[in-house]
């Protein structure tokens, strides 16, 4: 019986994953470089969508170069807080001056971070937008559904839950019909979200 050598049961082994990993982490690396811009393009545009759609301004959803045009002729971002806006100062549709800020809370999974627009009494909401949550899909991940973000324009609270589809006055948000948890969550999201803009808006100044 030939007996096999120590290369070839020890040294041989330990050298081909080396290689292997190497090869590998080097294919992953010259992806994530080749590909970081475009990612970080798409991260910014984005937010800018997302600061535009909360505002309630309109904005050609496949034409980057436009959006990015819209929002630098209306939108000032101030100060900064871990990388991202204190808070947006805004050229509304109306020619007045609104704002908007990130509010964070829990959800369900995980964190929800929201953008909300606000006329410039900072109680009045122009809109809302959602830019990461960990919500059952199918359920509470509706939140992002158009006829849901909808309901906040115009509206100021605090608000109360109402079944889904019963809302009539401005204080009132429909719930997710299954999603209960959710519901709430961006209920108590919502409620802090005019105190939250005051804050940042007074610290940063008008």
């Amino acid at each position: 019986m030939k007996q096999e050598s120590v290369f070839s049961t020890r040294v041989y082994p330990v050298l081909f994953m080396v290689i292997l990993t190497v090869v590998f982490i080097s294919v992953v690396s010259g992806i994530y470089l080749t590909t970081k811009e475009r990612v970080l393009l798409n991260e910014s545009l984005f937010q800018k969508k997302a600061v535009l759609y909360a505002a309630g301004i309109d904005f050609p959803e496949n034409q980057p170069q436009e959006v990015q045009s819209i929002y630098e002729d209306r939108v000032t971002e101030v100060d900064s807080e871990g990388g991202q806006p204190a808070y947006f100062k805004i050229q509304l549709p109306s020619g007045t001056t609104g704002y908007a800020v990130y509010v964070r809370g829990a959800g369900l999974w995980g964190e929800i971070v929201s953008i909300f627009g606000f006329q410039p009494d900072l109680k009045t909401f122009t809109g809302v937008e959602f830019v990461e949550q960990n919500e059952t899909p199918g359920l509470g991940a509706r939140i992002t559904e158009q006829w849901y973000k909808e309901q906040f324009r115009g509206k100021s609270g605090p608000f109360e839950l109402v079944e889904e589809g019963a809302s009539e006055e401005s204080n009132e948000l429909d719930a997710i019909t299954g999603a209960t948890r959710t519901s709430e969550a961006v209920l108590k999201i919502a409620n802090k979200a005019a105190e939250t803009a005051r804050d940042k808006v007074e610290k940063g100044g008008k």
